[in-house]
């Protein structure tokens, strides 16, 4: 059974006071810790980033006498976490072959509890001990498992979980033995799916992909934001034909778009945060209080770029965000100007009654095509819908 504790300090304290007090400790004896070389193990587990699988991580002890309680942390990189459900974190006691806990009428007898992403982001507090103080059956053998799933942001190649505070507890005297700091190693495989995403009501948005995508789905156009325009008000968007990896950009769809892209992914090109002009993406998950956000407030005047003011954002993983020069960074807003020309910021108003439409190359139409540019009455404007 799963234990889960959202862990107050009082309720802490309580729980390690349990662990290292016991019920045969000696009174007025200080049990100071003793460092020991015991440690745990990881089996050997190899993740795809963007499946939809959750992933079964088990650990195992590498003891050197008999225990009756433990407790770790673990703290995971980006890309991995624990799957947590309604009723807390996916960690469970091994029940199975390697079991090293005693049974009581066909059952365990220890309980275990944690908790993920309480104590500190990512990470994973583990406690485990028995009411009646009873030992394990072995100096060594499985421990416990939890599930992982993980991000089409992986970094490929070893995935490094950092392990601390592990410590075990003997029965005599409630002996507090103390292991070194130590990782465990999983594996992610270089290919990645991710899914790319265009409002269908504000027809922009943004994205950054580990991998590299040579030709843009139908409906989809893509730009890179490298400067603003003359009057330092409009974000100049430069188009572009296709999706290089860790590269952030600005999409742009007329009727909204949903697809999934499967990549090859290089880990030499990895980063958390990734930059090109004006443009950050980020590959981890960011905070941030500065720069501007890309926004549609619907209130006819279609995105734009946003200050964040101070006001603390979540990026997640797969958005941009926009960083101006600090010269240029006491704007409340920014719009957009697609090319170079001037005078075609988006979302633009529809034209008159009353004017010619004309496309770029001088050709009259009776109707404007969402995405295109067109010259209405001398003056050139961007179609959204």
């Amino acid at each position: 059974m799963r234990n889960v504790y959202n862990l107050s300090i009082r309720a802490w304290l309580l729980s390690l006071l349990c662990l290292l007090v016991g019920g045969r400790a000696v009174a007025n004896e200080p049990q100071f810790p003793k460092t020991t070389d015991d440690n745990i193990t990881v089996n050997e587990v190899t993740l795809v980033p963007g499946s939809a699988d959750t992933y079964q991580v088990e650990i195992s002890l590498v003891g050197s006498q008999i225990y009756t309680a433990y407790q770790m942390d673990i703290l995971f990189p980006p890309g991995v976490d624990v799957v947590v459900d309604e009723d807390g974190p996916y960690v469970d006691l091994w029940d199975g072959d390697g079991c090293i806990y005693p049974y009581v009428r066909r059952k365990l007898v220890h309980s275990l509890s944690s908790s993920y992403g309480v104590i500190s982001n990512k990470l994973l507090r583990i406690s485990c001990s028995d009411d009646m103080n009873r030992v394990l059956t072995a100096t060594s053998g499985k421990l416990l498992y939890f599930l992982v799933k993980v991000s089409p942001y992986l970094k490929p190649g070893d995935v490094i979980l950092k392990v601390t505070n592990l410590d075990f507890i003997t029965k005599e005297n409630a002996q507090k033995y103390h292991c070194k700091d130590q990782t465990l190693t999983l594996h992610a495989t270089a290919e990645s799916t991710a899914t790319l995403s265009v409002s269908g009501s504000s027809h922009y948005g943004t994205c950054v992909l580990p991998f590299a995508v040579p030709t843009l789905p139908d409906g989809v156009k893509a730009y890179s934001a490298k400067g603003l325009d003359s009057t330092g008000q409009l974000v100049v968007l430069s188009e572009v034909t296709q999706l290089a990896a860790y590269t952030p950009y600005i999409l742009y769809s007329a009727s909204g778009y949903t697809g999934t892209l499967k990549g090859a992914v290089d880990a030499s090109q990895y980063g958390e945060v990734v930059s090109d002009g004006l443009l950050r993406g980020a590959i981890a998950p960011q905070k941030r209080k500065d720069g501007y956000v890309l926004q549609d407030f619907g209130k006819g005047e279609g995105a734009k770029f946003y200050a964040m003011d101070g006001v603390e954002f979540l990026i997640p993983e797969g958005k941009c965000w926009l960083e101006m020069p600090a010269a240029q960074a006491s704007a409340p807003q920014y719009g957009i100007q697609i090319g170079t020309t001037t005078g075609i910021t988006a979302p633009a108003t529809a034209a008159t009654a009353h004017g010619k439409i004309y496309t770029l190359d001088g050709k009259e139409v009776k109707t404007m095509q969402p995405g295109g540019i067109y010259v209405v009455n001398g003056k050139k404007v961007l179609k959204i819908k």
